[in-house]
């Protein structure tokens, strides 16, 4: 029997952490059987096709009824209509996969509940995977809801004993899937030192939540020039997301552009989630406002900053053992907070080396994990 899949939740391939959960959870489910379609509900096709997403079939919204949402005084009243094509696929031998991560985290998450209760009226599996949830988050109607999932994915600990708090027992510890994205070799610019560059990643996101109007940038301006001014490493500007509205690119050419230096390099071109991995695993160091940035770090043993905005990244960070590199945006104080922090990471490299290479084995053994815990619901649902 052939097994359908369907991924839902997906914002598209721009964004290169989405990308990297889709590719690896399909590379997983194709292991486990040998005979499947999997089938990917997405928001933008044209980018999924454009980063060689390995499915067999896309859904995509209805825009005439996004059009009519967007003009709507009650948010969510078209939402079955604009995924109706996501909802006609599922069946009782569907097994709908929520690999959106964080979409539980924002205040549109009931469209992700509509599709999950379509799911259930259908008597297929409905699985959250891979995600994290702000602890705020978890109270009332959304509690209720996570409760009805037949399985739950956890990719960090904060989530996990804020989930358990509450109640919501149907959920499992691992890592996320993203751990286990293989880098692909691609062309480093004669400005790049294999071993002796700083990947730095911003994104728009964390400078919309700072504290300070402008404190995010400076800041990294600051750390961009005494890296140059005190070291021999070279830096690398590195995008994550690439999003219309929410371009990484838009905040690093502005870095680019004031510190004006052949030892800064910018990557334009437009390259893939294991691509962007392979840059950053050349690295000596990294500063990351993107979650799967530091994933791509991290799994490749590169001692690295978060700049904290989310429980994902603060989670992750804490199970690893290295939440001291953790900066959460309201320890911006001054426009020297980070530089502060890059100190301390270069003081400690070779200790976070060696802890990322003791527990990077095991930890992606977590993250294959629920796989196994799949194929036990198929067969006893």
């Amino acid at each position: 029997m052939i097994r359908q899949f369907l991924l839902y939740g997906h914002g598209g391939a721009y964004n290169h952490g989405a990308e990297a959960i889709v590719k690896c959870t399909v590379r997983l489910l194709n292991k486990l059987y040998s005979e499947n379609k999997v089938i990917l509900s997405t928001h933008f096709k044209d980018q999924d096709v454009e980063f060689n997403l390995p499915v067999d079939e896309f859904c995509e919204r209805n825009p005439d009824y996004l059009e009519m949402d967007r003009n709507s005084l009650q948010k969510g009243e078209y939402d079955k209509l604009i995924y109706e094509s996501t909802l006609d696929k599922i069946t009782e031998n569907t097994v709908c996969l929520s690999v959106g991560g964080d979409n539980y985290c924002y205040e549109n998450w009931q469209k992700w509940k509509r599709i999950h209760e379509t799911v259930l009226e259908r008597g297929a599996l409905s699985i959250l995977w891979s995600c994290s949830i702000e602890p705020a988050m978890v109270k009332d109607e959304i509690v209720d809801t996570l409760k009805s999932h037949h399985m739950i994915t956890v990719r960090e600990s904060l989530t996990f004993n804020a989930l358990k708090s509450k109640g919501i027992n149907n959920i499992i510890q691992c890592a996320d899937i993203a751990f286990l994205l293989e880098a692909k070799e691609c062309n480093l610019p004669d400005s790049f030192i294999t071993g002796n560059t700083v990947a730095i990643n911003v994104s728009p996101l964390v400078v919309r939540r700072e504290n300070i109007k402008g404190i995010i940038l400076k800041n990294i301006e600051n750390l961009v020039k005494s890296i140059l001014e005190n070291t021999d490493m070279n830096v690398a500007l590195v995008p994550h997301v690439l999003m219309p509205t929410d371009n990484d690119l838009t905040l690093l050419q502005e870095i680019y552009n004031k510190i004006n230096d052949k030892r800064v390099y910018i990557f334009y071109e437009k390259l893939s989630a294991a691509e962007y991995k392979y840059i950053i695993s050349k690295c000596r160091f990294g500063v990351f406002a993107r979650t799967h940035a530091s994933i791509a770090a991290y799994s490749s043993c590169i001692p690295s900053i978060v700049i904290g905005y989310s429980v994902k990244s603060k989670g992750i960070a804490i199970d690893l053992g290295l939440e001291e590199y953790v900066l959460p945006l309201e320890s911006f104080k001054d426009d020297c907070s980070l530089l502060s922090m890059f100190n301390k990471l270069i003081h400690d490299e070779f200790k976070i080396k060696q802890i990322l290479s003791e527990k990077m084995p095991l930890y992606k053994e977590k993250a294959k994990f629920p796989l196994s815990l799949i194929n036990q619901l198929i067969k006893n649902p």
